[in-house]
């Protein structure tokens, strides 16, 4: 006898091998250096948006139109960095070792995961949305790496733009001119800027004003539809969403960022 079941384990309809996929969706809650404590559970928002998330861009649904593999989460080690920033770059790998062509997008966690996910994909230029430089070479006088030295060290591998950022401090400027971190305040300036390939994008949500998410810095001032517009002028290769901070459903946050992320493909696809 035939069994029908109406089952699903992700927010598409069919979950493709990596090997088949276009778009890599890929959880990493790892919290233990951020008061942001429920961005622990910031893949499971946004997952959970995205089942309910009208995905029509230029009357194309974005998210039946491309094929999607949803892996799952990261096996993060809690309170362990190192540890973790190794599953980070041995799945990267894998992933990419088994289709180099794939995008994808990453949903954190504390802002800290960024650093690992770009050493292990290697872009050439970095754009970070965000209220806070996260400049700071050592954080409290002893720990390297935090929420609020990622962007420092990240700034070593790649060239970093900063956007949305409201609370530069004279001890980020050193930073800024040794690692050549290019802040922009306009969309004329982001146009001006030679984004090299690969670029990695990496939004942290408080860039957002408070009203529109909930995170745990809630310190932006951007509206939404300013992140909008410079996103229509950028191309990415890869994208990580961090610091949304939401513990229930349904999750605003969890909502807008799966807007940012049908805009993104959109743009990275053409539709």
């Amino acid at each position: 006898m035939p069994i029908t079941l109406h089952t699903t384990n992700t927010f598409v309809g069919y979950n493709y091998p990596i090997k088949e996929a276009q778009v890599l969706f890929l959880g990493v809650p790892f919290v233990s250096t951020s008061i942001s404590k429920p961005a622990l559970y910031g893949p499971v928002m946004v997952r959970e948006s995205l089942k309910y998330f009208n995905g029509n861009h230029n009357k194309v649904d974005v998210f039946e139109k491309l094929r999607f593999c949803d892996l799952g989460e990261i096996d993060i080690v809690a309170g362990n960095y190192e540890k973790t920033a190794e599953r980070i770059h041995d799945t990267v790998a894998e992933v990419k070792n088994e289709n180099k062509e794939i995008f994808p997008i990453f949903i954190g966690g504390e802002h800290l995961v960024t650093l690992p996910i770009t050493e292990a994909l290697k872009p050439k230029t970095i754009i970070q949305f965000d209220s806070h430089p996260d400049l700071t070479p050592v954080y409290q006088e002893s720990v390297v790496h935090s929420h609020a030295t990622w962007a420092y060290h990240a700034s070593k591998l790649a060239k970093l733009i900063q956007i949305g950022v409201t609370n530069y401090m004279e001890e980020d400027d050193p930073a800024i001119k040794e690692n050549g971190v290019v802040v922009i305040n306009t969309l004329e300036d982001l146009e001006k800027s030679k984004l090299e390939k690969p670029i990695h994008l990496s939004i942290d949500v408080d860039v957002l004003k408070p009203v529109h998410v909930e995170t745990g810095f809630p310190e932006g001032k951007m509206e939404p539809e300013q992140l909008f517009a410079f996103l229509e002028k950028i191309e990415c290769d890869s994208l990580d969403i961090v610091e949304i901070a939401d513990d229930r459903l349904p999750s605003k946050t969890g909502f807008l960022a799966a807007e940012i992320i049908m805009r993104v493909l959109a743009k990275r696809f053409r539709f």
